[in-house]
């Protein structure tokens, strides 16, 4: 059996407010098999926002052990915390996080300069991220210059420029109207049928029904782990699924 991509043990999360301990995660195991298309969802203050940054070494847990790839990464140093997170993980975020003042090429190449990749090898890169997104003539265009759902095509290409095993998308689909949110969503099947593992924070159960597993947090717990077959599968289970207000 290969071994998972990500395997949590025991996971705890406290933050101190004070002289108060405020538990955030409460015991969490998981393991998520390499090439699985994971949506995570639960209400405002459920503990979902402080596993993805654990998940992407943004964080660190207050006990238990998390294995990224078969590694301990729970106790790296900070920059060995930012070398995992440069040269495996791509990240997606909800406010698509581009430098305004620079074209959509050089935005998609800036991870890869962090990397010490040379000029050339960085400019193939980025352009063929660009073109598989759907990009290919709005390279020299600035975020000012694009739509929502362009903007956060731009931020998905600069993700995936590294060849990362991990992607990780915190609302990616928030700020968008709901066309460019499935056109979005077209991008992460088509990545998730390239083997990419792809692990995705949502409050909207239209985006969750996209993946293959669903996983509900609440008060800091998993509430339920669900593998789905199909669309129909997923809306039938997030119907059934208690609303965040009676569980939270």
């Amino acid at each position: 059996m290969s071994t998972p991509i990500i395997k949590i043990e025991g996971l705890h999360k406290e933050y101190s407010l004070g002289k108060v301990k405020v538990p955030a995660l409460k015991g969490v195991d998981l393991e998520v098999p390499a090439g699985q298309f994971v949506a995570i969802m639960g209400p405002s203050g459920s503990g979902k926002s402080t596993l993805m940054n654990i998940l992407g070494c943004l964080d660190r847990p207050t006990r238990g052990t998390y294995y990224l790839d078969g590694a301990d990464v729970s106790r790296k140093s900070d920059n060995e915390l930012a070398e995992i997170r440069n040269r495996f993980i791509g990240f997606i975020f909800q406010t698509f996080n581009l430098l305004s003042r620079t074209t959509a090429v050089a935005n998609v190449e800036l991870p890869l300069v962090y990397r010490g990749m040379p000029a050339a090898e960085r400019r193939k890169r980025a352009v063929r991220a660009l073109e598989s997104v759907g990009l290919a003539d709005r390279m020299t265009h600035k975020p000012n210059e694009l739509s929502g759902g362009e903007q956060q095509r731009v931020a998905i290409a600069r993700a995936i420029a590294g060849d990362p095993k991990l992607i990780l998308a915190d609302e990616p689909t928030g700020n968008l109207d709901s066309r460019s949110g499935e056109e979005v969503m077209a991008i992460f099947q088509d990545l998730h049928r390239q083997g990419i593992t792809l692990i995705l924070v949502t409050h909207d159960p239209d985006i969750a029904g996209h993946a293959e597993r669903i996983i509900s947090v609440r008060d800091g717990r998993i509430l339920s782990d669900v593998m789905v077959e199909d669309r129909l599968d997923a809306k039938k289970l997030l119907a059934e699924m208690p609303a965040p207000e009676e569980t939270a």
